[in-house]
């Protein structure tokens, strides 16, 4: 009996044994995440819903660098992170905050250096600086499964080079010009009628001239530093320059249509009309709500909600010093004798980057968050403020019902707007796109500050353009006539 007992103890001890041995193997293969437990079929939980599982349960940092996309979007992202991080506790994100001037120097600046954030806000037309720099990350690996199913493929478009996605769409923009509705009219301009309908060149210049009077111009468009190339381009539309290149993927800025809005710039600052001298960013807001400016560019619809804030200061003292009431006008811009009327739209949004520290599970947790901040409430958080629709399914459910406060006749006219922005054509290869950006930061952006200042004439500025664009995309690859 006690040789019984004795055996049946070591029997017990064994299997024991092979139980514990049992267990930790378990724990191993749930630590790396490929088995996971299943309760029994009678478990009390075996209803409820099952918890997000991360890309990786291993901790990890995302970083990501944003500049002011709204006023508030500093405060907003971290309210997100917060709401992130409830259902990925073990993902930590940080954020590089910059500002519209020094964001894309900064972001190049890190990128050159293998230190790029895992996230960066950029326009379209610089998704191709980072692709030759290979730093950009083809998202699509890197997505939860059907999370494309949710975005609008004309902006999915915008982010995609070589038939490759870089990054996911947070809005499309429209970006025209701006104005004090009373002294426009008080000019004779009849706003309604430029809001449903556009306006020549011709007008827009008779306009400017009426509304230059002492301390006010008549036009101020922000044009220091890189913002100049927002002139270019949201005038260019109006001139007929839709695009860096045309339909059969000619550089664009070479064509008659860059001379002739160039020597509309020489006209308005030689005739006083607008300033020959660099405006900052912030700084012509403020002169349109001073009075010191009656129209001002580059605009867009949520200037409105900016300038209907400050209107509510004046009686608080919380507005810009010497502000007076402004009646806001969305207005388009005006289009030159002998091409069709579009608008400037781009598509900005979020680009996943590759740096020193990137693994296969660190990019698959980046791509949840740059997911996760492109789509639904977040992405309507930020829509909302620009008063534009989103563009993914989530984020329009997100806005349903959302008062924005619009006047009823900007809102029309920035529908319109939209209604005429002609999309880039497709087929344009990175190199081409980085060859675009490199003319436009080397030579048209410094030259044009020349230009303000009366320093060289509209000529010589488009001939350094065109000597330039020949070396970049060869004589066969620039387009010199006239594009209608």
């Amino acid at each position: 009996m006690k040789k019984f007992l004795a055996l049946l103890l070591c029997l017990c001890m064994i299997l024991g044994l092979a139980a514990c041995g049992g267990n930790n193997d378990q724990k191993d293969d749930s630590n790396d995440g490929q088995q996971t437990a299943t309760p029994p079929a009678d478990d009390k939980n075996n209803d409820a819903e099952p918890a997000p599982e991360p890309a990786s349960a291993d901790e990890d940092t995302i970083v990501i660098m944003a500049p002011p996309v709204t006023g508030d979007y500093a405060e907003l992202l971290a309210g997100w992170i917060t709401d992130f991080q409830k259902d990925y506790p073990h993902l930590k994100v940080e954020v590089i905050n910059t500002s519209w001037d020094d964001h894309s120097s900064k972001l190049s600046t890190m990128a050159l250096a293998g230190e790029a954030p895992d996230i960066a806000e950029v326009s379209y037309g610089a998704i191709g600086t980072y692709v030759e720099m290979g730093v950009a990350v083809d998202v699509k690996p890197y997505l939860p499964d059907g999370a494309l199913d949710d975005y609008d493929q004309n902006a999915l478009d915008y982010m995609t080079l070589n038939n490759t996605l870089y990054g996911l769409p947070l809005y499309l923009t429209i970006q025209a010009l701006g104005g004090n509705r009373q002294m426009m009219e008080e000019a004779g301009v009849d706003v309604e009628k430029v809001q449903s309908g556009g306006w020549t060149y011709d007008e827009f210049l008779t306009a400017i001239e009426a509304g230059t009077k002492d301390e006010t111009y008549g036009f101020v468009f922000a044009n220091s530093g890189v913002t100049t190339a927002d002139f270019v381009s949201i005038f260019g539309v109006g001139a007929g320059i839709t695009a860096n290149f045309t339909d059969d993927l000619k550089y664009a800025y070479t064509s008659e249509n860059m001379k002739n809005l160039l020597a509309a710039v020489e006209t308005m600052v030689s005739s006083g009309w607008m300033p020959n001298y660099a405006v900052e960013a912030g700084q012509r807001l403020v002169m349109l709500e001073t009075g010191n400016a009656m129209i001002t560019g580059k605009a867009m619809p949520l200037f409105e909600n900016n300038v209907n804030k400050n209107n509510a200061g004046i009686a608080t003292g919380e507005a810009v010093d010497g502000s007076i009431e402004v009646e806001y006008a969305f207005l388009p811009v005006p289009t030159m004798d002998g091409v069709t009327e579009s608008c400037f739209g781009t598509v900005d949004g979020m680009i996943m980057l590759r740096n020193n520290n990137s693994t296969e599970e660190h990019l698959k947790n980046v791509g949840l968050f740059l997911n996760y901040i492109c789509s639904g409430k977040p992405v309507a958080e930020t829509v909302n403020q620009i008063l534009l629709s989103c563009v993914c399914k989530s984020g329009r459910e997100a806005q349903a019902g959302a008062d924005l406060g619009q006047d009823a006749r900007n809102a029309e006219a920035s529908t319109r707007c939209i209604g005429i922005v002609k999309a880039p054509p497709t087929g344009i290869t990175s190199e081409q796109a980085a060859n675009a950006k490199t003319l436009m930061d080397e030579t048209i952006v410094p030259k044009f500050q020349a230009l303000l200042a009366g320093e060289t004439t509209a000529q010589a500025l488009y001939d350094e353009v065109c000597a330039k664009a020949v070396e970049l995309f060869g004589a066969d690859g620039c387009e010199m006539g006239f594009i209608q």
